[in-house]
């Protein structure tokens, strides 16, 4: 119970401990704007405290808030009282200031993630319009309570706020975004020594630019930190980016506030020089943020295809299957490695040859047949299964998954995923063979002797069936036991088998019944084949293990198959036939009426 406790009150002590940290900036921040910007006793010209807190919030949880705001609240207070306006509006004046950076924190999380400000154009606009709305809320009570005072008018006031907390906003909340949620750090820890120097290097040209540009009062060169600012922004990006600003609003304004600087070319007092200043820095923001953010989206954008071929190449390598790409003419540019196990061929043999000259491609018309059920389908696989040649000159089953590559609607190729089902093809098929044979006798069992009987039906040619029953079968079981019975039965399927034709189908159709399919057999000619049959069971002995010959004969009923006809109208036919020859005195045959 204490260490979750402990740690409960560790958690909240270094929040307080981070809320201290940033109230300590903010006074700074205030105290110092305060101090240089806040022209014959006004509202600070420049304001950019407002910036970190906003960053803070956005990056804290709602409920987390109170700890930030008191400290930044005291740190107003104390900022107002010692260097502002005075202990008489502090407090109402702080708690303004809580308001702008609440409103702006709010804005931009549901504008979109305020840590990601900077990710693309239409997240700077959200800045921008979150800064804006913010400054607009608090102005007139912000300008009020200057009134109050300093006499000063309420428009100028007002103006004054909108310009100076608006602005700082956005000049400055970007940066300490990505600073405090550790995107700073983290590309100062990644970045090589090289590209570290190169960062510093850029960041001190756009220093000294600064300085020679808003160090005179004599040439218009306001214009020239923008080519510094430009390849800063091609180079480092959004990180570059923000710092860059930073620099150039602290060294121009500190220049500007002191009487200093491009903006003093022409006439006006210091604190039009300074409102001056800050359009020009807002324009600049304005221009640079959403050349970054649209570089970062472009490079993302640029990355995902790199990002993409190198988990297709992980996965293609890595892989069992085969896999195999097509252009649109369907000619092969791509074979992984895993080509060698399934087929036995190198890869590279196969490079630019259609499937169908490969040895171990499907033929062509199975090709076609997976590309138009892919061209059918985009967005789905088509399947075929083919035989084709291994290296070692084996005949394997493959099986192939066929995808079409589609790209702005269009078909640009296709990828196929190949792998050996000759096991799998070997299983089924003793699958079925068990699935439809007799497993005592070897022969055809009743279902694939029903199968077999109903193609025979739809044929044209015609055929006959008979039925046979090895005559008093029970009394062999009870004389000789149920394992000698089973040797009768595979004496009869011997006999049946070497009486048959080629064609022929013979079936054991369950317990001492067997089947016989005559495909284009007369009646005639049925009649001479069971007359075999019957024969020959009569002359086989079935000689038991205890060295007894047992004999036995059978009764068979024929009929002939007729297009259309029933299949259990058939059997029943041929059944009907067999009762009428063992009523007959059985070892005989009957034909259906």
């Amino acid at each position: 119970m204490h260490a979750p406790l402990r740690a409960i009150d560790s958690q909240r002590a270094a929040g307080w401990l981070r809320a201290g940290m940033v109230g300590l900036g903010y006074f700074a921040l205030a105290a110092a704007l305060i101090r240089l910007t806040s022209f014959e006793g006004g509202l600070a010209a420049l304001w950019v405290a407002s910036g970190l807190l906003t960053a803070e919030l956005v990056r804290l949880p709602r409920h987390r808030w109170g700890p930030t705001l008191t400290a930044c609240t005291l740190a107003s207070v104390l900022a107002t009282g010692l260097v502002g306006l005075g202990w008489a509006v502090a407090v109402p004046l702080a708690l303004v200031n809580m308001t702008e950076s609440v409103v702006a924190a709010l804005l931009l999380r549901l504008w979109r993630r305020g840590d990601d400000a900077l990710d693309s154009v239409d997240a700077v606009i959200g800045l921008l319009l979150a800064a804006a709305c913010a400054a607009l809320v608090t102005a007139l009570p912000a300008a009020a309570l200057s009134g109050l005072a300093t006499g000063r008018p309420m428009f100028a006031e007002a103006s004054a706020w909108l310009l100076g907390h608006g602005l700082g906003q956005l000049t400055v909340a970007p940066f300490f975004l990505l600073l405090l949620n550790g995107e700073l750090g983290l590309w100062w820890r990644q970045a090589t020594l090289l590209r570290r120097m190169e960062a510093a290097a850029h960041l001190l040209m756009i220093g000294a630019v600064s300085v020679i540009v808003f160090g005179q009062a004599v040439l218009p060169l306001l214009f020239v930190p923008i080519l510094p600012l430009m390849l800063v922004t091609f180079r480092l990006e959004r990180v570059g980016t923000t710092v860059a600003i930073v620099v150039l609003g602290l060294i121009g304004g500190i220049f500007t506030a002191l009487g200093h600087g491009g903006t003093y070319v022409i006439g006006g007092s210091v604190a039009d020089h300074v409102r001056l200043f800050q359009g020009y820095l807002g324009v600049t923001v304005l221009t640079v943020l959403p050349v970054a953010a649209e570089l970062r989206l472009r490079r993302a954008t640029l990355d995902r295809p790199a990002e993409s071929e190198a988990r297709y190449k992980l996965i293609t390598e890595s892989a069992t299957d085969m896999i195999v790409t097509l252009d649109a003419a369907g000619v092969v540019n791509y074979v992984s490695p895993s080509a060698r196990e399934v087929t036995g061929f190198e890869p590279a043999v196969m490079i630019g040859a259609t499937p169908a000259e490969l040895p171990c491609g499907p033929d062509r018309a199975t090709m076609q047949k997976a590309i138009d059920a892919a061209r059918a389908r985009p967005g789905e696989r088509s399947v075929v299964e083919y035989r084709a040649d291994h290296a070692s000159g084996e005949r394997r089953w493959y099986e192939a998954h066929t995808r079409a590559a589609v790209s702005g609607g269009r078909i640009t190729g296709w990828v196929s995923t190949v792998r050996d089902i000759s096991g799998r093809k070997a299983l089924e098929a003793r699958l079925a063979h068990a699935a439809t044979t007799d497993p005592l006798t070897g022969l055809a069992n009743r279902r694939k002797f029903d199968s077999i009987l109903d193609r025979r039906i739809e044929a044209t040619d015609g055929g006959c069936i008979a039925l046979f029953d090895i005559d008093f079968f029970k009394r062999v079981n009870d004389a000789h036991g149920h394992a000698v019975g089973d040797l009768v039965l595979e004496t009869f399927a011997r006999s049946a088998l070497a009486c048959v034709r080629a064609g022929d189908h013979v079936a054991r159709l369950g317990g001492e019944e067997f089947g016989l399919i005559l495909p284009g057999a007369t009646i005639e000619q049925a009649a001479m084949v069971c007359e075999r049959v019957r024969a020959a069971v009569a002359d086989a002995v079935t000689t038991t293990p205890g060295g007894i010959s047992v004999r036995v004969t059978v009764s068979a009923g024929l009929a002939e198959i007729t297009p259309g006809a029933e299949r259990l109208q058939l059997i029943r036919a041929a059944d009907e036939a067999l009762y009428r020859a063992k009523a007959s005195g059985r070892d005989r045959y009957a034909v259906a009426a």
